[in-house]
């Protein structure tokens, strides 16, 4: 029996020598065609190379091709789909020489683009402020960007459905092209907007009962009250169960935006200001967002944490006193009054 199987042994090894041989028969001349093709092509000049929003990984190959800085556009996009870093490849001005390899010339493109300005925007800031504050740099016309942010054709293509796109600016550090535009600098803002507002985020706007712009509006008011981060969800939740209740959020910050300044005290004539943004004279949420909410501030609205708190009020320094009845309410601030008092006279 032992002898029968010898032979079948010897043809199995004998195919398997063969399909062996024929891989790498097949394999190695890939490789090194792919090897060669990867070799730097020896132009020492430098070239600024721009790239435009939107541009395939294979489109950017065939440019670097026929500027000489690569051998080939299809190798290009095969090495850019190996190292898993076509979603970071960035719009923008970049300065490259063909002294590198492909995979090297892929490296300086994940770098910021050159001839760039870093701009930070901050957490809360109305569009009107994100427009001064990118005039300020010098990189768009503020009156150009204030317009696009409520131009209807152009922010129905940037998929958001809203009248205007308060509340979708996303907050961040960007570094942007000196040459950019403001239509470019708004794009890069909504759609760092829409990588944050993930399709599980979208989904937990069923459980929590609200549409994506009630959402962002509410996070919105919850970036204008709160200061300290494990606050966030806190103050989430307190305006929830108003909502729930059908219950004026009666929110400093919406009264504000009504106002369109920044107050360090509202007085009673300011909670009477006759604005669809006053929660103090009208229930529900506003009609829209009232500033543009980062991260925190969205979790802390999909994810607010329940509670059965109906008030807070400011101590001063960046917390809250949180309570459950006007009653409580009232000694809270009464509390926060005799603070002030006695911190003054100690001056």
């Amino acid at each position: 029996m032992v002898a029968s199987l010898l032979p079948r042994r010897r043809s199995f090894s004998r195919l398997a020598l063969k399909a062996l041989f024929l891989l790498i028969l097949f394999t190695l001349p890939c490789g090194g065609a792919f090897w060669y093709l990867s070799r730097p092509t020896g132009m020492e000049k430098p070239h600024q190379i721009r790239i435009e929003p939107g541009t395939s990984a294979r489109r950017i190959g065939q440019l670097l091709e026929t500027r000489g800085l690569i051998h080939s556009a299809e190798v290009f996009a095969l090495t850019v789909r190996f190292m898993r870093v076509s979603h970071r490849l960035e719009a923008g001005t970049y300065q490259l020489s063909g002294t590198k390899t492909t995979a090297g010339i892929v490296g300086d493109l994940l770098k910021a683009p050159v001839r760039t300005r870093r701009v930070t925007i901050p957490e809360g800031l109305t569009r009107r402020e994100v427009a001064g504050l990118l005039g300020g740099h010098g990189l768009i016309d503020s009156a150009r960007f204030f317009s696009l942010t409520e131009d209807a054709e152009f922010i129905r293509r940037l998929g958001i459905d809203a009248p205007t796109l308060e509340g979708y600016l996303f907050p961040e550090t960007y570094f942007f092209d000196e040459e950019t535009d403001a239509e470019e600098v708004i794009g890069r803002m909504v759609g760092e907007f829409h990588s944050v507002f993930t399709d599980s985020l979208l989904r937990r706007l069923k459980v929590i009962g609200l549409s994506l712009h009630q959402a962002v509006t509410l996070a919105s008011i919850v970036e204008g009250e709160a200061m300290v981060q494990e606050e966030r969800p806190i103050i989430s939740g307190v305006f929830q169960r108003r909502l729930k209740l059908n219950r004026r959020l009666e929110s400093c910050a919406t009264v504000e935006y009504a106002l369109g300044v920044h107050k360090k005290r509202l007085t009673n004539a300011d909670l009477q200001v006759d604005s669809p943004y006053n929660t103090y004279r009208h229930r529900h949420l506003p009609p829209g967002p009232i500033g543009n909410p980062g991260k925190a501030a969205l979790l802390a609205t999909l994810y607010p944490t329940p509670t059965d708190f109906l008030y807070f009020v400011a101590r001063g320094d960046g917390t809250h006193i949180f309570s459950r009845t006007n009653k409580e309410h009232v000694q809270a601030k009464k509390e926060i009054r005799r603070q002030l008092r006695r911190s003054r006279s100690a001056r």
